[in-house]
């Protein structure tokens, strides 16, 4: 019986096909990409606020009085707006890579490490968006994500088949040294982990919004969070709105966990799981600000994507007339081209015939272009950058000289490796499951565990995986807050050194405020942060410093406000019981320059 179980749970929920893992690459070294630019501004006030020692937490700081156990930062040595741009170059080029798939294995570890570096610089907002792109990143560096859509393969391909005839460009035989699929426990962790997300959220969800279905309504009101489309909506909103919406979210969460961990119908479940993901997730991001973790979810389901699918899709791309490619055998160029061209036509509409002297211009190559898959949408490109393409390609063409497939690992190398693919997911794993006892409330008291290994909660601390997971539960906040900071200048007026505008105290009756999410997280949680109040008051002098540098207009006092208020009740547009909350404040000949 345990025999044939066990081929059984692997080809279940241990193997996946590595088109999906190349497609999870690039939708998620994408993410990476906007994360990074969204949270820095790269070049705007964000990138100091957050992670320079001008900001809302200098590193030293940081570092003498650490937020967290086994809070660490790449990014620690950089003090200066200068140093953090170059150091999240790095990054960024890091990022790149990875997306594209070059050294993908070498770009994995460093996108983990940099990832990490990023989110632990600016701790203090963390929220569950960024846990789960932690998520990812840990799970992900132990499966092979370059073997499919990657530079490195497609270098790897053309190293290994020097195809010179039309007959050899049809036979496609490098395809036939692709690996289909790949398995490890990493897998079955990722799923395992994504699975225990949507559970705990939805066992979670008993307050009376998610009862009563307000939860939705109530959203929409959160002005730190509300989008365009928010806004437009919750001044529009029919009554069934909100109800159907917030009881469907119920479905779809507790429903996913079933789609997910499913070991029959998988062809039809996990399809079904991608779209319902994309469907729940997209819609929250297209009316809340809640940081990467719609987008991460979103990520995570291109996993779900089945051989039946791939084959699907493949068949919607064979679709159309065929597209002749003609090449000159003798041009070095030629040939190449078209061994690429052949490489990247995954609808296989492409034929090859060998013609001497024929053209390459820019008129072949756009025809080409809108015969594949995604590369049509670039063919309008093609004209005014063929010179460059041109170059690229005669480059690639004289580095990518034929060699022959490397020998095979040793027998004790393979089982090596397999040891530590298998080492590393499992002691990930028990750390995992041991945490989400602990932390979720869910967990009956007889099943939380009283003691656990140290090593358990290092590998939770230091690569920042928490596993409690109750994102608005267990009722949707009924109430708003934002800080309003009312700085005296020389001249006598008054003026918002977080806007640049004067103090505005009806607030909560002009939103959405359209912050990202590490503002929102700093408006809700400033008041908690006690020990934090004078930092950020040395960042708003020197903030205000650096936009309005004349004496007239020094901050002479200032006082930081919290404004919390009731949002309003289904049927009205109105919050009610505004009130103001004094934080702290320095008044003239109090305040002293940071």
């Amino acid at each position: 019986m345990g025999r044939r179980m066990w081929p059984f749970l692997r080809a279940r929920f241990g193997t996946l096909d590595t088109r999906s893992l190349g497609l999870f690459r690039v939708g998620f070294g994408l993410l990476l990409v906007s994360n990074l630019l969204d949270r820095t501004g790269f070049f705007g006030d964000d990138l100091v606020s957050f992670y320079t020692n001008d900001g809302l937490w200098p590193n030293h700081y940081a570092l003498f009085l650490p937020p967290t156990h086994g809070y660490w930062s790449l990014l620690s040595g950089f003090s200066t707006p200068g140093e953090v741009r170059f150091a999240l170059a790095v990054v960024l080029v890091i990022y790149l890579l990875y997306t594209v798939g070059l050294w993908t294995r070498a770009m994995q570890v460093l996108a983990l490490l940099a990832l990490e570096s990023v989110n632990f610089r600016f701790l203090l907002p963390q929220h569950g968006g960024t846990v789960v792109m932690n998520i990812l990143a840990v799970w992900t560096v132990f499966l092979p994500l370059g073997d499919r859509f990657s530079l490195d393969a497609l270098f790897a391909s053309l190293r290994q088949h020097d195809e010179r005839t039309p007959a050899q460009l049809h036979q496609r035989a490098w395809l036939e040294g692709q690996p289909a699929t790949r398995t490890g426990l990493a897998v079955f962790g990722v799923f395992f982990n994504f699975a225990a997300i949507y559970f705990f959220n939805t066992v979670h969800k008993v307050g009376a919004s998610w009862r009563d279905g307000s939860a939705v309504h109530y959203l929409l009101w959160q002005n730190r969070m509300a989008t365009h489309l928010a806004d437009v909506i919750r001044h529009h909103e029919p009554a069934f709105l909100s109800p159907a919406l917030t009881y469907g979210t119920l479905v779809i969460e507790g429903g996913l966990v079933v789609l997910l961990l499913s070991p029959v119908l998988q062809d039809k479940l996990r399809p079904l799981a991608l779209g319902c993901i994309w469907a729940l997730h997209g819609g929250i991001a297209l009316m809340t600000t809640l940081g990467p973790f719609s987008y991460s979810m979103m990520a995570f389901g291109l996993l779900t994507v089945t051989p039946g699918l791939w084959g699907w899709l493949e068949a919607r791309w064979r679709r159309g007339p065929p597209v002749t490619v003609r090449y000159d055998e003798a041009s070095a160029l030629h040939r190449f081209g078209a061994r690429l061209a052949a490489r990247l036509d995954l609808g296989q509409r492409l034929t090859f015939e060998a013609t001497p002297g024929a053209r390459l211009g820019p008129a072949e190559v756009t025809a080409v272009a809108k015969a594949l898959p995604l590369w049509r949408l670039g063919a309008p490109l093609v004209g005014p950058a063929f010179a460059a393409l041109r170059w690229g390609l005669a480059t690639l063409a004289s580095q990518l000289t034929p060699t022959p497939p490397p020998p095979p690992r040793p027998p004790f190398v393979q089982r090596l490796g397999g040891l530590a693919s298998t080492a590393g997911p499992a002691l990930v794993l028990a750390a995992v499951v041991s945490q989400l006892l602990m932390e979720n409330w869910a967990v009956p008291a007889a099943l939380k565990p009283a003691s656990r290994p140290q090593w358990m909660t290092d590998v939770i601390d230091v690569w920042q995986v928490p596993q409690g997971w109750s994102m608005f539960a267990p009722d949707v906040p009924k109430q708003d807050a934002r800080l309003v900071v009312d700085a005296t200048l020389a001249d006598g007026t008054h003026v918002d050194p977080l806007t640049g505008l004067a103090p505005d105290f009806d607030a909560l009756f002009n939103g959405p405020w359209f912050m990202n999410q590490h503002w929102c997280e700093v408006h809700a949680r400033m008041p908690g942060w006690r020990h934090h109040w004078r930092n950020f008051r040395d960042y708003l002098l020197r903030r205000h410093g650096a936009r309005r540098p004349s004496a007239e207009q020094r901050i002479v006092a200032l006082e930081v406000f919290t404004l919390t208020g009731d949002m309003p009740p289904p049927g009205s547009t109105t919050p009610t019981n505004v009130r103001r909350e004094r934080l702290f404040g320095e008044g003239p000949g109090e305040l002293q320059r940071p």
